[in-house]
């Protein structure tokens, strides 16, 4: 075997050894997965940390919500239930408008078939939950 042969057969074996490990790997669930779809979908209005400085917050008629203060504006109190209700909807605040949204619990199930959407979404909202009862301070 040339020296060639043997550096692409080396090379060849390390990509498929990552693919594996890669394949092997779940995707992130509860409050990292709750972090990352904050990240994406969030953060254009409470910004990355969360605190209501997101980049287009400035253009809004009102200020978005410090998420890191859920708790404390509720003596101490976080209920799972409450806060899900404002990300699918239910309870929409004033500054959210129409229910079109900044209320994005719909578009979390977009990508899921259509019998598993309900599950998917209400299995989102509950990992963004998660993710903001993590960083109460």
């Amino acid at each position: 075997m040339s020296m060639r042969s043997a550096v692409l057969t080396a090379a060849m074996a390390v990509f498929w050894v990552d693919a594996g490990a890669a394949a092997d790997q779940q995707p992130p669930t509860g409050s990292e997965a709750g972090r990352m779809i904050f990240s994406t979908i969030c953060v254009s209005c409470h910004g990355k940390d969360a605190r209501g400085g997101g980049p287009v917050a400035a253009s809004l008629k009102t200020k978005p919500a410090n998420l890191r203060l859920i708790a404390r504006r509720r003596n101490g109190s976080f209920s799972h239930d409450e806060i899900g209700e404002y990300i699918d909807g239910r309870k929409a605040p004033l500054a959210h408008g129409t229910r079109e949204m900044p209320v994005w619990g719909d578009s979390l199930a977009t990508a899921a078939p259509e019998p598993e959407r309900e599950q998917r979404r209400k299995q989102r909202i509950e990992e963004v939950v998660a993710y903001l009862k993590t960083i109460q301070e």
